[in-house]
């Protein structure tokens, strides 16, 4: 089930910090301008290699730390309060990172490709009680959302600047296409999921 929190964090700050560490930017795609920041199981781990997401994580978990610190303290806090368990970064996994999409004619023909998140799977990581969490830092002016499907019936849940949506991962689901797009749009979100270690969450990306 999706649930919806209203975070405090200055978004138009959190933005400001994530367009200053576009040299830690990795660019995803060769046809259309998607980036990211921070080190991803799902994108950087391949066919069980995971050299390249732990470099990564050497890479950019310290500037991370010390831009979004207190987003992450808030985060842990929020999720502290609805699990009702301690929420925790272990420094070996990658901080929550983020999406980073500008105006494209392609992300009007189609959003992202549906999944279930798996990340932690990939990690070695138990397969206990997931979660996965997304937070909107900025959106196209035409807004932005997450497509989802539940009892067979697909859905679609439009993201607010400032919220963050929580689900367990298990559910498909994907990046909603836009109605229409400008050059200048930019759509940002910050990504992370959690298991639960020992009565314990741990978040990472």
């Amino acid at each position: 089930m999706l649930q919806t929190f209203k975070l405090e964090a200055d978004m138009e700050m959190v933005r400001g910090n994530v367009i200053g560490l576009n040299s830690l930017w990795n660019n995803r795609t060769e046809d259309r301008p998607f980036h990211t920041l921070g080190a991803s199981a799902y994108l950087d781990i391949r066919r069980g290699d995971t050299d390249s997401y732990y470099t990564a994580v050497q890479a950019c978990n310290g500037a991370l730390a010390y831009c979004f610190g207190s987003l992450y303290q808030e985060i842990s806090s929020v999720l502290t309060d609805h699990l009702k368990m301690k929420v925790f970064f272990d420094p070996s996994l990658a901080l929550p990172g983020f999406h980073i999409f500008f105006g494209h004619e392609a992300f009007v023909r189609e959003g992202g490709l549906w999944h279930m998140d798996m990340g932690h799977i990939q990690l070695g990581l138990p397969d206990i009680d997931p979660i996965s969490f997304t937070v909107t830092v900025c959106l196209p002016k035409d807004g932005g959302g997450l497509n989802y499907k539940q009892d067979d019936k697909e859905n679609y849940l439009a993201y607010e600047v400032g919220g963050m949506v929580l689900h367990d991962g298990c559910m498909m689901h994907k990046i909603a296409s836009l109605n229409s797009y400008q050059e200048d749009d930019e759509r940002i979100t910050m990504q992370g999921h959690g298991v639960n270690i020992n009565g314990e969450y741990v978040l990472f990306w």
